[in-house]
């Protein structure tokens, strides 16, 4: 359907529409329906606006309270300095706001919240409720707003501060909440915000309760560690480097990982700009950059970094959440980050001329020690049993063996051609295949460990543990939560020998993150998935002639377009009538 026929289908006949023909004056309410649209994505989007409003009230205290993920509830409640009776109501209209008088003031923002467009959008595709009260009033203030339309203004007895209520998002666009997800993965995008956010002014105390539940709790602290404990955990703050440095206007402060520590996903590198969450390719890049060649590719640090800019060298105005910006000068940036991060790098290795040589030279294969992958490759071919292979299984491959290439790709030559094997795809494959094997024989898939292994998780990693908990056990993990961000493995899966479960459950985590919310990802094959991928053996890593032989023997009943599991090519045939062309031979 065309835009302009989505938006016709919303009108109703008393709607006014000015000019005929095909160019019409959209109706105020659909108008401020497709405004709203910019700036409230899902529940996480309300409560992104509303704190960033709390914490610019000077509250002290912030509860965000959400039902059934936030579809049927948000609420936020702070202690700042409330709403005057007079400017409620203004409160509620597009583009008023408190923060900004002049043109000249939108190149010198200094506050979260500005473009007076917040309220007014939530209202809009809402039920929403304002409860407020300034310090000098003996009453508060009372706004039931539906669909954009103040029904109601009364006077209340309420607590100094602001409460808002927002009930049934979309309820006035039920296409657009048939787009929103399943419960925990709206808790989750509303739960990333609120911590985000939190992480940022640890002078605020700050509560997250879900279905009457207190989910996060953070006390008001002077440290932002205690803050970072609080929401990573003591094991990764304790891998942390401090990160301090100034450069002219540009100051950098936080922390980030040591190149020992890394993970699967970006979910760990956060920057803000003058306390401001955001999202920049830039700085994003420059993060990447700092640790290319010191920890594993595909692998992430877990870096925190506060960038202190004066406030007319970047431009926060240029997307409706707010969470783009423009630098002025974004080549100083750049390097300012990598600049910072050099520094603690330095730091680390100073004294230790050896030490740098040994992260960059072995880090790729010290990164994955929890599988001993050399007894596995050498084995006799896994997939040889009958009825084992439902495709059809071709013939062992007579191949000679010619060597290895950058420690990644094992060349051999036969059949006609030289065939390059890449060592890690091949391996995953292997082990994708005999892990789903031994779970299809309905073999005992569960060892009872003598010892269980304390672990502590993020409210996060909580949350991801209890939505896919039950394919945990599927394969074998048994994993039972202690309370307060602790858990402990009782059991792991019998069918592969793991040197260290805490390490694989976390990789699993970190590649699960990323899919949980998508309904047609099969959990269960991607759990075996992760599994393999972080057991095989890793490029950058020398064999030995008989560990590629072990392999190719292993390889035989695939045909040569068979990929890994992420689709990607196991083998590249070279045929030798195409190389001899390339040397006028033929």
């Amino acid at each position: 359907m065309k835009s302009f026929e989505r938006w016709e289908a919303l009108l109703t006949e008393e709607d006014e529409v000015v000019l005929a023909g095909r160019i019409k004056i959209l109706p105020e309410h659909i108008s401020q329906m497709i405004a709203a649209g910019e700036v409230v994505e899902r529940p996480s989007s309300v409560v992104k606006e509303l704190i960033e409003n709390s914490i610019d009230a000077e509250s002290s205290e912030i509860i965000v309270e959400l039902k059934r993920g936030g579809l049927e509830l948000i609420r936020v409640v702070d202690n700042g300095e409330g709403i005057p009776p007079e400017d409620v109501s203004l409160a509620l209209e597009r583009f008023a706001t408190s923060k900004i008088k002049s043109a000249d003031d939108l190149y010198s923002i200094h506050t979260l919240g500005f473009r007076g467009e917040a309220l007014p959008s939530i209202a809009s595709v809402s039920k929403m409720t304002i409860k407020t009260r300034v310090d000098n009033s003996l009453s508060g203030t009372k706004v039931i707003c539906e669909g954009g339309k103040i029904i109601g203004i009364s006077e209340i007895g309420c607590p100094k501060g602001t409460e808002v209520e927002v009930r049934d998002i979309f309820f006035n666009l039920p296409v657009k909440r048939k787009f929103l997800k399943s419960i925990q993965y709206e808790l989750r995008h509303s739960l990333n915000q609120f911590l985000r956010t939190s992480l940022a002014y640890p002078w605020i105390t700050w509560r997250f309760i879900h279905d009457g539940h207190i989910i996060h709790e953070l006390i008001r602290s002077d440290s932002l560690l205690v803050r970072l404990d609080a929401i990573f955990g003591h094991e990764v703050v304790e891998q942390l480097q401090r990160v301090e440095y100034e450069d002219g206007g540009i100051k950098i402060s936080g922390f980030s990982s040591n190149p020992t520590v890394s993970k699967g996903n970006s979910d760990g590198i956060l920057f803000y700009i003058n306390r401001r969450y955001v999202r920049d390719r830039i700085i994003h890049k420059a993060i990447l950059d700092s640790y290319r060649h010191i920890i594993p590719s595909g692998r992430f640090p877990v870096t925190i970094l506060f960038i202190s800019l004066p406030p007319s060298s970047v431009d926060v105005n240029v997307h409706p959440t707010k969470m783009e910006v423009k630098f002025k000068e974004p080549e100083r940036i750049y390097q300012s980050i990598r600049n910072s991060l050099q520094l603690i790098f330095e730091e680390k290795v100073e004294g230790h001329p050896t030490e740098q040589f040994k992260i960059k030279e072995e880090g790729l294969k010290g990164a994955y020690p929890s599988f001993d992958f050399r007894d596995e490759m050498i084995k006799a071919p896994m997939l040889k049993e009958e009825g084992e292979l439902k495709w059809e299984v071709a013939k062992e491959r007579a191949l000679k063996i010619i060597g290895q290439v950058q420690r990644t790709y094992i060349i051999c030559e036969g059949e006609g051609n030289i065939i390059f094997i890449d060592q890690h795809a091949a391996h995953e494959r292997i082990l994708f295949e005999r892990f789903k094997k031994e779970l299809n024989m309905g073999k005992r898939v569960s060892q009872k460990l003598l010892i269980p292994i304390p672990m502590e998780v993020s409210k996060e990693e909580s949350l991801l543990l209890e939505s896919i908990g039950d394919i945990f056990e599927k394969v074998g993990f048994e994993i039972e939560t202690i309370g307060g961000g602790l858990h402990a493995i009782q059991s792991v899966p019998s069918f592969i020998d793991i040197k260290d479960p805490k390490a694989m459950v976390r990789k699993i985590l970190d590649d699960f993150s990323l899919i949980v919310a998508e309904e047609a990802v099969d959990k269960f094959e991607k759990v075996l998935i992760s599994m393999a991928c972080h057991s095989a053996i890793r490029e950058g890593l020398m064999l030995v002639r008989e560990e590629m032989e072990g392999l190719i023997k292993n390889l035989s009943p695939f045909n040569y377009s068979t990929t890994c599991p992420h689709g990607r090519p196991i083998f590249y045939l070279l045929g030798l009538d195409d190389l001899a062309k390339e040397f006028r031979r033929r």
